[in-house]
């Protein structure tokens, strides 16, 4: 072992260098694994061990067979068998032959079939037809296999077979419940197994990886298998073998059905329509009818031997399986609850904002003028008659009433093109502050799917057997057309490929060589609505000279961020991910002890390409410029305010993005060894050792930041102090001011190309036993550490310097007059954009912007996890398990600003401390001004500046985001379980999870010293699900109606019912930073108390006046409340099947099933914003799970 982590160092070898290395010199893993294993031990009828016995383990369906001895212990152990049923046989001469038939192995089963030889001629046979055993007595680890007739039967959505790792216990979702069909590749496998955070665990197929990234820290399915080519999954959970890596969650494995000595196979077509819908809930209520919408799902498989007439024969020897699948669909599209602008807002009147709520009051940025430190603004007035009044020359309002009008005069002729043109108005009539007017029921999104499979079993003689297999899937569609025109709408792909090959080589009677390769890739893939393409931006009203600085195939339609409001952001990119693993993995017989040892190697790289319409120009507008009457005031949001400043051009901030193009990679190495060690025939002890590491973060062409010098000196310094002593500011000492840190590089003057440095301590040990206490009695229990990943599935490059955002400058002295307004847009730059300037600027690179960079020396995040329980076999096939599952997590990844305020600063009161707020919204003279660069922040390069910027640790940076890795978690559950394999007409399981998640991973004030402690976003206090499958008792061979006839039997025999319930609390529901004066008990509402529109008492104490708000305080409001959740899920999904036998081995299948069977609404969060109309409302376009849905299905089965 030692040897073995020596030779780790060396991580730079080839691929094939780092197997042979490892392979010959070491020993090798056991990667996880989608099939499983028979092992036993040979005794007599006395008991004693019986050496040398020939055993033959058979697969019935395919007619292979593996050929072993039982050792010097008896034992024998056969490994890498394809799930299904099986024929054990042992002989030696002077006892009978000894043959058990029906023995069903699962995905990752290691069945223990202790076989009892009697004395006699090896001529007699001995015949046994037994179920496997219904315990598991060889293992610590605990999960749940979804077998093979569950995955066929059971009523899920669209096939998805993925939706149903939700029946193990320890297991809860929060992700979108909506989006679950397999292209849906986040929210499919948005599950939290045992205190580990959601999209955290690992998805094999075939035993490779079948995942990759979207979010930073998350991982996603990139292959979803029909669920007619799944033979069964193994969803682990508490997994204590050392083979199990590259995680901190759990592991789901997936077998792919092989194919047998006969033809089989399916053909299906499944169909949804508008009339086997439900409406929705917020439809209903908003009496909108059910929208339009087509659905349909063609699909099949086939399987058997390969077979060319008079040229090869593969019975027994040679297997194919293929399936493919297709869905073409128009959908509704949730759009969310955006607001648009009225009609009246349109024409510049916000008269009935101003109704709502007289904080709505907006005022006129053009009578801006300075009172003292601050800027003092004007209300639009009216006259008499009602019409705005105009501008004194002295830049003050003509008085007026306070009315909330613009004049005409001053409506930006870009402003009104965009209103008249492009703008929607609204769809419904919302709250009262115009909030959640804007729902598109109708608003469908185009989807064409078709994914493939295939798969080739082969066994080459007795010592090697071989498998491959293909998938791949397209899904693409058009969709986000809010505004049913060019200015919005998405082009959306996925593309999945994904190959395997295995070797499987009995080397020995007590060894056994695996050696496997995975390839997948993930392309995912936006684009602006294709008629947007190549925009003439003076068709809007923008000056030509705009259209030249943005080349032709870049231009779209521009970006238009109007808070509050549905805008015209559209995100552009191709990004393909490709993960390539290898593992080798000896087993190897030794007396009592079945070791496992190995390698496995995984590379990770990405790469991205960008072209959103921000690279066109993005516009955001807020308040900035029309609140008062300082510019400071407090406001109930950016309602009004925003979409006045629009309708005026005056942006709040704006940019042209030039992005970087980027390739980045990651690689991670994990040697293992573990022992499974039959102490006796009641206790087995599981022991092992694993050890990863896994490679820093790089970019092909080192365009990225490595890190941040916070001792490095700015060139500016000098200059900046001598200003400062100048013109002092209150409160901020020239002797400790400095200006001192920047960013450095990859590659750059010694920077090593990985972006950080590589923990090398990632030692991993794991222990678990399984005592039989009884014959029908098994305690088992178990400890691992579990590391986590950095790398590329952590989060990419960071590209500041080598992209950059050109910025629109807006005002230079905080509006008092205006530069680059929308009718001028980037006039600075009309001779041509500056290009990126990479590292050359070295620490000077995004002077006065935000930046952010890799923790140069992160620790691995790892899980602790744990369980005890005690397992029972009840009789009739069932088994009960109780269980106590934990997990605490170390060294979480924490996002944190550097750069924040420091607390001292802040305000302690528990009331809006205006005195603070003043003081350092404070605009003081600027020491910086003249010494930025043109890219820096309007705010930099004014004659004033926040006094609050000069009292950051850099203040010549903005916010500077890292990561560190201070957190933690923990998580403590009872668990228990109810299994009833297929017998008497019926299977049922049921599983309970009553847990707590708690976790630190946030801090409460930007400058905190320590996270804070809180419920966990994922904290689903309770779960229960329960599914099951009944055969009706009627027709042939059942116990009613038995003796009906052929013509009868058509319409009696072959029904089934089937079913899953499941119940699991709601989630945590987060708050902002407020002010609240009563008890955190008076929040919640009795249940018969809360509804859509008070979900909790609003008039517990929450401070609700905007001119109330928090500005410089030290929070203290926790992040979220335990006892505050939103609706917990309640569905059940029931299905009504009818097998019909047309013929021998054909038979015909109709279907029905109902998805959310009794219509439960799942209702989305309320809105926590204090200052809003609709505080503590649920203001929705769509409940948060479907309405009742009825899936048609017809299957012609052979």
């Amino acid at each position: 072992m030692n040897s073995c982590l020596v030779r780790l160092k060396s991580l730079n070898a080839a691929l094939l260098s780092l197997f042979l290395l490892l392979i010959v010199s070491c020993t090798t893993i056991y990667a996880q694994e989608a099939r499983g294993s028979i092992t036993g031990t040979v005794k007599d009828a006395t008991g004693a061990i019986v050496p040398n016995a020939q055993v033959v383990i058979t697969n019935t369906a395919m007619g292979t067979k593996v050929t072993l001895q039982s050792n010097d212990s008896g034992l024998f152990q056969a490994h890498y068998l394809i799930p299904g049923t099986y024929q054990v046989m042992a002989e030696l001469k002077g006892f009978k032959k000894y043959i058990r038939d029906g023995i069903v192995l699962q995905v990752n089963d290691t069945l223990e079939i202790n076989l009892t030889l009697e004395i006699g001629e090896v001529g007699e046979t001995v015949t046994v037809t037994a179920d496997a055993p219904a315990l598991e007595t060889s293992s610590g680890s605990m999960g749940q296999v979804i077998d093979s007739r569950r995955v066929a039967e059971l009523p899920i959505p669209h096939g998805d077979p993925f939706k149903l790792i939700g029946l193990a216990a320890g297991v809860s979702f929060s992700r979108d419940l909506r989006l679950d069909r397999p292209f849906e590749p986040t929210h499919i496998v948005g599950y939290s197994i045992d205190g580990t955070r959601a999209n955290r665990s690992d998805v094999m197929i075939d035993g490779v990886p079948s995942t990759s990234t979207a979010n930073a820290g998350e991982v996603i399915a990139s292959f979803v298998p029909p669920q007619d080519l799944v033979q069964e999954f193994k969803v682990q959970t508490a997994t204590f073998d050392a083979q199990f890596g590259n995680t901190e969650g759990g592991v789901t494995n997936i077998s792919i059905k092989s194919g047998t000595n006969s033809l089989h196979g399916t053909a299906y077509w499944t169909k949804m329509a508008p009339s086997l819908f439900a409406n929705d809930f917020f439809a209903n209520k908003a009496r909108t009818p059910l929208a339009d919408f087509n659905y349909d799902r063609y699909g099949g498989t086939v399987g058997g031997p390969v077979w060319i007439p008079k040229v090869y024969n593969g019975k027994n020897k040679t297997f194919f399986m293929y399936g493919v699948e297709s869905i073409p669909e128009s959908r509704p599209r949730n759009n969310g609850t955006p607001a648009i602008p009225s009609e009246k807002m349109r024409n510049g009147d916000f008269s009935e904002l101003l109704a709502a709520n007289a904080a709505y009051q907006l005022y006129n940025p053009f009578s801006a003028r300075a009172e003292g430190s601050r800027i003092r603004r004007d209300p639009f007035y009216c006259d008499a008659a009602g019409n705005p009044t105009a501008l004194n020359p002295n830049k003050t309002q003509v008085v007026g009433t306070p009315c909330n009008k613009l004049p005409s005069a001053l409506i930006n002729p870009i402003s009104r093109k965009f209103v008249d043109t492009y703008l929607p108005k609204p769809t419904t009539a919302g709250a009262a502050d115009g909030t959640g007017n804007f729902t598109q029921a109708d608003l469908l999104e185009q989807i064409k799917y078709l994914s493939n499979t295939i798969r080739i079993d082969h066994v080459i003689n007795d010592k090697h057997r071989v498998f491959g297999r293909a998938s791949w899937y397209n899904r693409d569609s058009n969709y986000n057309n809010y505004y049913r025109n060019i200015a919005t709408g998405e082009y959306f792909l996925f593309k999945s490929r994904q190959g395997t090959f295995d070797h499987v080589w009995t080397v020995s009677q007590t060894m056994v060589l695996n050696t496997r390769y995975g390839y997948n890739r993930f392309i995912r893939g936006t684009n602006s609505n294709p008629g947007n393409r190549g925009f003439d931006l003076a068709s809007l009203g923008f000056p030509s000279y705009y259209n030249t600085l943005i080349p032709e195939d870049t231009r779209r339609f521009p970006r238009f961020d109007i808070n509050g409001y549905q805008g015209t952001a559209v995100g552009g990119e191709l990004r393909p991910t490709d993960t390539h693993s290898f593992t080798s993995t000896m087993n190897q017989s030794l007396g009592k002890h079945s070791l496992k040892y190995g390698v496995e190697f995984r590379a990770y790289r990405e790469t991205d390409k960008f072209f959103g319409n921000n690279q066109t120009g993005q516009f955001v507008f807020g308040s900035n410029w029309t609140r008062g009457p300082l510019d400071n005031t407090a406001i109930p949001s950016d309602l009004g305010f925003s979409f006045a400043s629009f309708l005026l051009g005056l942006p709040t901030s704006g940019a042209i993005a030039i992005p970087a193009n980027y390739a980045e990679q990651s690689t991670t190495t994990g040697i293992f060894i573990h022992d499974d060690w039959k102490v006796n025939q009641k206790l087995t002890l599981n022991i092992g050792l694993r050890y990863e590491i896994e490679g820093a973060l790089t970019e092909r062409y080192n365009k990225s930041v490595r890190g941040f010098d916070a001792a490095a000196t700015q060139s500016i310094e000098s200059a900046v102090k001598a200003n400062l002593l100048k013109n002092p500011v209150q409160g901020v000492d020239p002797n400790t001011f400095f200006v001192r840190g920047g960013l450095t590089f990859a590659g750059v003057n010694g920077a090593p190309r990985g972006l950080y440095e590589t923990p090398k301590k990632n030692f991993m040990p794991r222990f678990g036993f399984a005592y039989k206490l009884t014959d029908k009695t098994v305690i088992r229990g178990g400890y691992g550490i579990f590391f986590g990943f950095l790398g590329q599935r952590r989060g990419d490059v960071n590209q500041i310097g080598f992209s950059t955002n050109v910025p629109l400058n807006v005002t230079l002295n905080n509006g008092l007059t205006f530069l680059e307004t929308l009718s001028n847009p980037f006039e600075t730059y009309k001779a041509g954009l500056p290009a990126p300037l990479g590292a050359s600027e070295g620490i000077r690179t995004f002077l006065g912007q935000g930046i952010s960079f890799y923790n140069p020396r992160p620790l691995s995040p790892y899980n602790q996890r744990w369980e005890l329980s005690i397992q029972r076999e009840l009789g009739s096939g069932v088994v009960a398990d109780v269980a106590y599952v934990g997990n605490r997590g170390t060294h979480a990844e924490i996002t944190r600003n550097i750069n924040a305020l420091p607390n001292q600063y802040l305000s302690t009161s528990t009331t809006r401390d205006n005195t603070t707020n003043s003081y350092l919204g404070a605009l003081v003279t600027n020491p910086f001004a003249g010494q930025m660069p043109a890219s820096a922040g309007a705010a930099f390069r004014s004659a004033t500046i926040a006094r609050s910027q000069l009292l950051r640790p850099f203040p010549q940076f903005g916010d500077i985001n890292t990561t560190n890795n201070d957190g933690y978690s923990w998580y403590h559950s009872l668990q228990a379980n109810v299994n009833k394999r297929f017998g008497q007409g019926y299977t049922l399981g049921m599983s309970y999870t009553w847990s707590k998640f708690m976790e630190a991973i946030s801090y409460l004030n930007a400058a905190d010293p320590l996270p804070t402690e809180t419920i966990s976003d994922f904290d689903r206090t309770h779960r229960f699900t329960m599914n099951g499958i009944y055969e009706l008792p009627f027709g042939k061979g059942r116990r009613f109606l038995s003796t009906v006839n052929s013509f009868g039997s058509y319409f009696i025999s072959g029904w089934q019912v089937s079913g899953i319930y499941q119940y699991q609390s709601g989630s945590p529901i987060g708050f902002g930073n407020i002010f609240f004066t009563g008890n955190f008990n008076d929040i919640p509402l009795p249940s018969d108390q809360r509804t859509v529109d008070r979900w909790f008492n609003t008039n517990a104490g929450f401070v609700t006046a905007s001119a109330s708000q928090p500005v410089s305080n030290v929070r203290t409001f926790p992040l979220r409340l335990s006892n505050v959740r939103t609706l917990p899920i309640n569905n059940i999904d029931l299905s009504v099947i009818k097998k019909t036998q047309l013929w021998e081995g054909k038979n015909l299948e109709f279907r029905a099933e109902f998805i959310n069977a009794f219509n439960h609404p799942l209702l989305p969060a309320p809105n926590t914003s204090v200052t809003q109309a609709s505080f503590g409302q649920i203001i929705a376009s769509n409940q948060a799970n479907y309405p009742r849905r009825i899936q048609l299905t017809v299957k012609f089965v052979f």
